[in-house]
């Protein structure tokens, strides 16, 4: 008896076994057939989707093309006026900063010459030619018509070692 029970469950076993590897199969190729129809009605609907706004924008560009054309002529004049109110005011600002602005650059070059003339007065005399004009508040070493002039007070430079004129371009402090 022990046999035919055996053999029963066994055969049980096999045929819910197959009928399991069936259902298997048939889902797998189930699944196949609509992973293939999805990507089949996926692509219709892009090429659809494609044709339509292909057609929405023939459809749609002369208008927007129109439009734009239109808002430029209307701000077109406006932007040249401003360009041209924009011109007059530089204009204006120009000529009424102009010779401010020149003014200040003029004090500027002059406020310059003087912060650097303790430098320039100091480095500028050639110590091998005028080595007593270094550092003197006199010192002109301008070159005109192939002579330099040292200074007013000794056109031609100092004839002694020390120069009985000098003045320090360096400010005083007291």
């Amino acid at each position: 008896m022990d046999d035919w029970s055996k053999h029963f469950w066994d055969s049980f076993g096999e045929a819910i076994q197959q009928f399991s590897e069936q259902i298997s199969r048939d889902t797998e190729r189930w699944l196949d057939d609509l992973t293939e129809q999805l990507g089949q009605a996926s692509d219709a609907f892009v090429h659809t989707t494609d044709q339509w706004a292909e057609q929405v924008q023939e459809a749609l560009a002369p208008e927007v093309d129109r439009i734009l054309d239109e808002i430029n002529r209307t701000v077109e004049p406006l932007g040249d006026s401003v360009d041209d109110q924009l011109d007059e005011m530089v204009d204006q600002l120009d000529h009424a900063i102009g010779p401010v602005l020149t003014a200040f650059m003029a004090g500027l070059d002059q406020w310059f010459e003087e912060v650097s003339a303790p430098i320039n007065s100091t480095v500028e005399p050639i110590l091998q030619n005028y080595p007593a004009c270094v550092g003197c508040r006199n010192f002109y070493g301008q070159a005109h018509g192939g002579n330099t002039l040292v200074c007013a007070v000794h056109p031609f430079g100092p004839d002694e070692e020390q120069c009985p004129d000098w003045e320090s371009i360096w400010p005083q402090q007291d």
